[in-house]
């Protein structure tokens, strides 16, 4: 895919494959995040929405072929997502739903409308060619990343493991020490809700969202949420069961799923609904396979938004070893940079779990299956209220119960994952500065490599290092080199723009990124959306033809290696 700015990219990608969403130039898009945030009124209610196509010629008919077939060839109902074309084609698109009798669930931020149709040939007639409908797809199934049957076990026997080896594993209690305790960046656990009774996370949990009542009811009937809930934030200390990674940092629970399965627009749901309550780190311990236009539009709302999603790579590395998303549209390509972290299991010692899904897009690992099978997983807490999956007579659990506390063993990717959001967290609390892609460059240049050196897929930069992670993070360059630049209108329909030379600058003591770049960037709407126009390695000197009726404002940026991006306005200008 082609390193242009985001909204000339998710034109593309409604015609490329899935992979092509961890592969965009991350450098590239914090400086067009960047510059919007130089837009005034850019955010509502401080959540900047998603840029959208707008102008796109890529349409229904052509976007995702395959999808739009397959929905026309439904003569009964069927779950849909829509993808407007620009914010303002939402409401229409929604009013066209309603006219098919359906009820439109709409996602105003990223632009998209699901519902469920009474016809999906009906569908496809009224909205196909629709030049406000940027692309129709089928609503995809996900599920949390563990499967509790094989996966759970009760006792350490005589292995000499300690239960809360995946803590000792990520360096964590150096993690919190660096971070004063924890930290004040909140985690969204997206997922099947929490107990919030149980004594493991008294005074952890910061806000409570169920995406279908939109109420704080978010009682967990699974035991997923509150297993991963625990792995994050329990209570070390009072001498009830584990030990949160995270130390005492808060938890926003948001119930997206009521018994483990999910759909896309359950995650474009729980997403916004992080965002909207400015989060830092959103935890996705589920997985599913099939590319979706609107999972990665709720990622980009993420990235835009500065938040970071951390998401489990899957559980089917022994059966086909498929794509699973969200994690391959978060995690850049062989170790580079992505827009969030992709994350499989490891052993106590560090060996791969054979069951992780395993691809181009993995991250990094963490702790999350047993030395062998389903014995000695990752410890953490269940629902104090028996019923949970876990509780089922066929699985391999045995529960254990302690001052009003129930716990267990699991296994799985999902069990990995919240490990690295609670670093993350942590990482964000040493250094406010970092943004959230370099919060994941942090995590993943610090990892300890168990596998072999360098990137696998297996582990990918290896096993996270909470005590290294926050070392880095001490001295991660976040300083913007300056960006010099200036325009001058030449006639009725150009602008001469030149973009000096920089020198790269950094805090005392830190390290210095280097290695800058120079770009132009370019909005032909007034500022609402912006394309990357120049990116080079040296000084710019351009001519540049103005377009449209609306406003062209032109940014100057220069960026490090980091993602650290001075920004300076040029100008706005009209075509006479």
């Amino acid at each position: 895919m082609g390193k242009a700015a985001f909204v000339t990219v998710l034109c593309v990608l409604l015609a490329v494959p899935a992979t092509a969403a961890a592969a965009a130039d991350v450098v590239d898009l914090a400086a067009l995040r960047d510059a919007r945030r130089l837009t005034a009124g850019a955010a509502t209610d401080g959540v900047i929405p998603l840029p959208l196509p707008g102008d796109s010629k890529a349409r229904a008919s052509t976007a995702a072929p395959g999808e739009l077939t397959a929905i026309a060839r439904r003569a009964g109902p069927v779950r849909v997502l829509v993808g407007a074309s620009s914010h303002a084609d939402v409401p229409g698109i929604a009013a066209a739903l309603r006219r098919l009798g359906a009820h439109p669930q709409v996602f105003a931020e990223a632009g998209v409308v699901a519902a469920t149709v009474p016809s999906g040939a009906a569908l496809a007639r009224l909205l196909g060619a629709d030049p406000r409908v940027a692309y129709i797809e089928r609503d995809r199934a996900l599920r949390i990343s563990v499967d509790p049957y094989d996966s759970v076990d009760a006792t350490p026997g005589g292995s000499g493991i300690k239960y809360t080896w995946g803590y000792d594993e990520v360096r964590a209690a150096g993690a919190i020490l660096a971070a004063g305790g924890g930290s004040k960046h909140r985690i969204a656990v997206v997922d099947t809700g929490a107990d919030v009774t149980s004594p493991e996370l008294a005074g952890r949990i910061a806000g409570r969202y169920d995406i279908r009542s939109k109420r704080g009811n978010v009682g967990d009937r699974v035991g997923h949420g509150t297993f991963v809930s625990g792995l994050i934030s329990a209570i070390d200390g009072n001498g009830i069961g584990g030990k949160g990674a995270a130390g005492n940092t808060k938890l926003e629970e948001i119930r997206a799923s009521l018994d483990g399965s999910f759909t896309v627009s359950d995650l474009v749901a729980g997403i916004e609904a992080a965002v909207r309550r400015h989060v830092a780190v959103i935890n996705l311990s589920l997985a599913g396979q099939g590319f979706s236009i609107s999972q990665l539009r709720a990622l980009r709302l993420a990235f835009y938004n500065d938040v970071l999603p951390v998401a489990a790579s899957g559980n089917n590395g022994d059966t086909g070893n498929p794509l699973e998303f969200p994690a391959a549209a978060l995690g850049g390509t062989r170790g580079q940079r992505g827009i969030g972290l992709s994350v499989t299991a490891t052993r106590p010692g560090g060996a791969a779990a054979s069951f992780s899904t395993h691809n181009d897009y993995v991250s990094l690992a963490a702790p999350g299956a047993g030395a062998t099978g389903c014995d000695l997983g990752v410890f953490s807490i269940l629902p104090t209220a028996a019923g949970t999956e876990w509780d089922d007579p066929l699985s391999c659990s045995r529960l254990f119960t302690a001052a009003g506390g129930r716990f267990a063993y699991g296994e799985g990717t999902s069990f990995a994952t919240p490990f690295a959001s609670s670093i993350a967290a942590l990482v964000w609390q040493v250094q406010p500065r970092l943004a959230s892609e370099q919060v994941a460059d942090v995590l993943i240049r610090s990892a300890r490599q168990t596998v072999g050196r360098g990137w696998n897929q297996l582990t990918g930069a290896g096993v996270v290092d909470g005590t290294a992670a926050t070392a880095l993070a001490k001295v991660y360059d976040v300083s913007p080199p300056p960006s010099r630049g200036r325009a001058r209108r030449r006639g009725r329909s150009s602008v001469g723009v030149h973009i000096g030379r920089a020198h790269d600058r950094t805090l005392r003591g830190h390290e210095l990124a280097g290695h800058l770049r120079y770009g132009l960037l370019v909005s032909r709407d007034g500022g609402k959306t912006f394309n990357s126009l120049i990116r080079l390695r040296r000084p710019v000197n351009r001519v540049v033809q103005l377009k449209g009726s609306a406003l062209n404002v032109l940014v100057a940026s220069v960026c490090d290696a980091n993602g650290n991006c001075g920004l300076k306005r040029l100008g706005r200008y009209r075509r006479f």
